[in-house]
């Protein structure tokens, strides 16, 4: 069960959070990282729809660093002029 869920049925006012936008492979990177985490340390409160996440807010910065970090892993540049004997 969600935190958003357990916090309205336990009375406790909602965590802080906030809206995450993103394409679907990001998204399930994302998750990838909350699932990796203890119950306690989960840091997703609530998946809106294919593109939205509610976030909580203390962990914005570790998700920005992790997602950045992926980015840079898997961005390729096209290699110019590959092969022999190439006239300029």
């Amino acid at each position: 069960m969600p935190p958003t869920k357990q916090a309205k049925k336990k009375g406790l006012p909602p965590p802080s959070g906030f809206l995450l936008t993103c394409d679907a492979p990001t998204k399930q990177f994302i998750r990838h990282l909350n699932d990796k985490k203890a119950i306690t340390d989960k840091f997703i409160l609530d998946d809106l729809d294919p593109t939205h996440l509610l976030i909580d807010g203390r962990a914005k910065n570790e998700i920005l660093k992790a997602v950045n970090n992926w980015m840079d892993e898997n961005v390729w540049t096209n290699v110019e002029r590959v092969g022999e004997h190439l006239e300029t």
